[in-house]
């Protein structure tokens, strides 16, 4: 197992705010160009499973975009970022748990790019915030995992097209610095919360960091499950 990335341990840095007050109007030269620099993958898939007992699950509010039963007795919420290999594993991870436990399980999207090591994460996210205005945040979520190495201008574009997205309202969007400020909210409170690599799970308030393996992922939903309905959680190791 390799070192995990590690985030800013305190608010924001002064280098990601400039980045995100400046994202909105350099979005447009970005994707003008034939291809994004590839940035350095900065996280490592983790096995850490750690206890928080400040966080708490998330309500189901705008704008975090929810998939699964609105109502469901157990929120994965996830910070993630769209450039790390791990975060992309565990994709179907969740996929799977969401269709395991139809009803009873929900999954949050919170974005943490890991700018350090991947300096375009921020604009890809605001890709899937553009989308999600138009409500179709998940399909361009699962889009941008997918094709990773393919962000491109063309391609980004593609996809969108893809999704039958008004063109038009979609690139304005990626100029507009209140979706921005989606992103900055996100890193901001991760980093308040503890998060230190991607992908990085809070199951009901509890940590999950990595990826981990689908065993040990539905062993943690199967706990908070009977947490939820009062029955003493079983942890085996």
């Amino acid at each position: 197992m390799g070192n995990k990335g590690t985030a800013k341990e305190k608010r924001a840095s002064p280098l990601f705010l400039l980045w995100i007050v400046l994202l909105a109007g350099a979005v447009g030269a970005l994707y003008a160009s034939d291809r994004f620099r590839s940035g350095t993958p900065l996280q490592a898939e983790g096995r850490e499973i750690q206890a928080s007992p400040a966080a708490s699950p998330q309500p189901n509010r705008a704008p975090f975009p929810v998939r699964g039963a609105p109502a469901a007795p157990v929120t994965i919420e996830e910070f993630s970022d769209f450039q790390c290999p791990y975060c992309a594993r565990s994709v179907s991870t969740v996929k799977q748990i969401l269709e395991d436990y139809p009803g009873r399980v929900r999954w949050i999207f919170r974005h943490f790019p890991v700018f350090d090591s991947h300096p375009n994460a921020p604009a890809i996210h605001l890709v899937a915030i553009a989308a999600g205005e138009q409500g179709r945040f998940w399909e361009m979520h699962d889009l941008l995992f997918e094709n990773r190495d393919h962000v491109a201008r063309d391609d980004i574009f593609g996809y969108a097209r893809r999704l039958n997205l008004d063109m038009k309202r979609f690139e304005a969007s990626l100029g507009d610095r209140k979706l921005v400020a989606r992103i900055e909210t996100d890193y901001n409170e991760a980093v308040e919360r503890g998060v230190r690599a991607t992908p990085t799970f809070f199951i009901n308030g509890r940590k999950v960091e990595g990826a981990i393996p689908y065993p040990l992922f539905k062993r943690e939903i199967e706990s908070a499950l009977a947490e939820s309905k009062g029955a003493a959680p079983s942890r085996r190791p």
